[in-house]
């Protein structure tokens, strides 16, 4: 019981993505009632794939998360539709491979933007409808790079990806303390390298991935279902005296 959402309404920004899909998929089977979120083309079909629950009808929302307006309206149709957001799950984020003196500052500007400063004001306007009720969960996905920074044997840098993630580690503690008045939490997962399009180019380089491989103990990359379960346990009231913690999702990497 205590791992129940049922009838909870949960925000997924990224639902179009491999982490938000699965997240989405697992918590349409248990009863959720889910605003999905995405600005990708093609999203509905997507979902219509994936989500097969029509006594749980995602509400979707197509949005650039760079724009304050949208994420304004977003909010606010997600509030009229439901009555209230009781769990917000910020998935959607970018990621650019370069070496370090090869980004240009458009890149550093969109990746900042999408990987920090649109969860910085989604959090803030989602929160306000969560206080009218005294109750939320806030999960950010982050990741091990907000933790470490691997190069790949030097191959690349992921400077601005690694400043926004362990932004967002930052971020997480500092809402987890501005909102525990409100009996809102908010956390952070962490996860290694997640099987999709991004893992599949290192998968191809041979080098890279013995290296992923080596700094693994579980020996394997992160599958999509393996976010459901820590989701689910920091969307529920098994979570109920968790918040501002760092999850690490990562086969042991950050372990040594």
């Amino acid at each position: 019981p205590m791992f129940k959402i049922n009838g909870k309404c949960v925000m997924i920004t990224g639902a179009a993505g491999g982490i938000g899909m699965a997240i989405a998929k697992a918590f349409a089977s248990l009863g959720a009632k889910l605003a999905l979120v995405s600005r990708s083309d093609g999203f509905e079909d997507v979902v219509a794939q994936e989500i097969n629950n029509p006594k749980f009808e995602p509400f979707l929302l197509k949005a650039d998360l760079k724009r304050e307006d949208d994420i304004e309206r977003i909010v606010r149709e997600t509030e009229d539709n439901y009555k209230r957001i009781d769990v917000l799950i910020n998935c959607a984020g970018v990621n650019i491979r370069r070496k370090i003196d090869d980004y240009t500052t458009e890149e550093w500007d969109l990746i900042l933007n999408v990987n920090l400063k649109a969860i910085f004001t989604l959090t803030n306007k989602v929160a306000k409808v969560m206080k009218k009720y005294s109750y939320g969960k806030i999960i950010n996905i982050s990741s091990i790079q907000g933790i470490i920074c691997w190069t790949g044997n030097g191959k690349f840098d992921l400077a601005p990806y690694c400043a926004s993630k362990a932004g967002l580690i930052s971020l997480t503690k500092s809402f987890a303390l501005a909102l525990a008045p409100y009996n809102i939490n908010v956390n952070v997962i962490c996860p290694a390298v997640v099987e999709g399009k991004w893992a599949q180019s290192l998968k191809d380089d041979p080098e890279l991935f013995e290296d992923i491989m080596r700094r693994t103990p579980l020996k394997r990359l992160a599958k999509n279902s393996d976010l459901v379960g820590p989701a689910l346990f920091l969307a529920s009231e098994a979570s109920s005296f968790v918040t501002g913690h760092t999850l690490m999702v990562d086969g042991g990497w950050t372990i040594e």
